[in-house]
């Protein structure tokens, strides 16, 4: 099992966040698959999977030095990278990534905030479905992107499994669930662990794999699976586009 950095206590922040990384992209997940998209990623987690293929954000041996900004400072490179005043309609949305961003729930709403007064208008959050978002979060935050973890990921139920949380979540009219899967196994525990906490209108089924060919191998039989059992599929657009690519 993988042993992450949960990052140092709240109080060491001073109202700033840890970025890893920011980047201009298409979102590749989800609902909003395909949608312009600024991507900011916080360091640290509090799972650690076997699978993740964002370990530079949260593992000692092979993350990224990250850098603690203020809100102000973060909202500004965004706006460097790709202010809205470029676009006649919808700006892009900003998605919250990492490691698992709700780590920094205390200081994110401050972000929004500036980042709504520079024009941006919709924020994505992507979370592994283990923290209660607190009330603040849950009314600015426009679309929910839950990844609950099975087995396969390696980590322990007790560590990867809060029913509180995925109720809390399920129950927002703005939110999916995203399950990465490679055996019947994986769809047998979704049923079994998840089936009466989400709905099968709200769950996505996703290929497990970090690279373009295992992605593209495992395409055919999760969609078959999605047909059989009324869930939505859904590729990682960005790996397929440029493999395992940081950035992109």
């Amino acid at each position: 099992m993988n042993i992450p950095n949960r990052g140092p206590k709240k109080e060491k922040y001073n109202g700033m966040l840890p970025v890893c990384e920011i980047f201009f992209s298409i979102q590749g997940e989800g609902r909003w698959i395909g949608c312009p998209a600024i991507f900011i990623r916080f360091q640290y987690c509090n799972l650690g999977c076997d699978y993740c293929d964002t370990k530079f954000a949260w593992c000692e041996e092979e993350k990224n030095s990250s850098i603690l900004f203020k809100p102000e400072k973060i909202a500004n490179d965004l706006l460097s990278i790709a202010p809205p005043t470029r676009w006649a309609g919808d700006v892009p949305h900003v998605v919250l990534t990492g490691g698992e961003p709700l780590l920094h729930q205390d200081r994110l709403p401050v972000l929004i905030d500036r980042l709504r007064a520079k024009g941006y208008t919709y924020f994505e959050l992507e979370t592994n479905g283990t923290i209660v978002p607190n009330q603040v979060m849950l009314e600015k935050i426009s679309w929910w992107n839950c990844s609950p973890k099975l087995s396969n990921s390696g980590i322990p139920e007790q560590l990867r499994f809060n029913p509180k949380v995925l109720y809390t979540i399920a129950k927002l009219e703005n939110a999916d669930f995203k399950f990465v899967v490679s055996n019947n196994n994986d769809l047998e525990e979704i049923q079994s662990t998840f089936g009466s906490l989400v709905k099968t209108d709200q769950t996505m089924l996703m290929p497990e794999g970090s690279d373009r060919q295992t992605q593209l191998t495992s395409m055919d039989w999760v969609i078959e699976q999605c047909k059989d059992r009324g869930y939505r599929f859904t590729p990682r657009l960005h790996t397929i586009a440029w493999d395992n690519e940081k950035g992109r």
